[in-house]
């Protein structure tokens, strides 16, 4: 119990750190004020530059892959397996409602790619593929997550992961797209989403 209650601890605090967030404090802007309110690497993008974008981007798919990388045989193994989906649904909350600056975050989909990438690295490659095709046809960072994340639980169960994985892809698909990309999805029925093209 105190070796899980560590895990799932520092897995907390490591992915709670605002990568984003402290990149732009670093060029005198605060993510969470200005542009779409997201301390992800788009609002990076958008107001801080293309490397720091890359840095943060990179930050937050290994702050998501790390902790269930080297976990997830240890709870797979453990008396309830149901411990894997609890641990790999901890950093997308974690990245989202981060308590280093009041509970606020971005939108989880970097942190939930990077632990997809450690459940099942082929359906992260097929995830990506399908966003940067979408995002590259439109403009889009956010048509490419909600095109994306939703068929991650189908691409699970096709390369037959237990229950456990193919629930953390259904709940994250659910928190990543209809929660956290609410506002996205409006801005993009209105016209005024950020696009990469203009």
């Amino acid at each position: 119990m105190i070796e899980l209650i560590i895990i799932f601890a520092l897995t907390y605090f490591v992915a709670a750190i605002p990568s984003g967030y402290w990149m732009a404090q670093a060029f005198g802007i605060n993510l969470t004020e200005e542009g779409s309110g997201s301390t992800g690497a788009t609002n990076v993008l958008r107001l801080v530059g293309k490397w720091q974008a890359g840095v943060v981007l990179t930050v937050d798919i290994l702050k998501g892959f790390l902790p269930i990388f080297y976990t997830k045989d240890y709870l797979l193994e453990s008396a309830n397996p149901w411990l894997l989906f609890l641990l790999s649904m901890l950093p997308i909350l974690a990245h989202s409602k981060s308590i280093y600056i009041g509970f606020r975050g971005g939108k989880s989909s970097a942190t939930g790619l990077g632990v997809l990438l450690a459940l099942n690295p082929a359906v992260a490659l097929f995830t990506v593929a399908i966003w940067s095709l979408v995002v590259f046809k439109s403009g889009y960072s956010s048509l490419g997550s909600i095109v994306a994340v939703p068929l991650v639980p189908i691409w699970l169960w096709i390369f037959g992961e237990s229950l456990p994985v193919i629930a953390f892809g259904l709940v994250a698909f659910v928190y990543i797209v209809l929660v956290k990309h609410r506002a996205n999805i409006m801005r993009l029925v209105k016209g005024d989403e950020y696009n990469f093209k203009k």
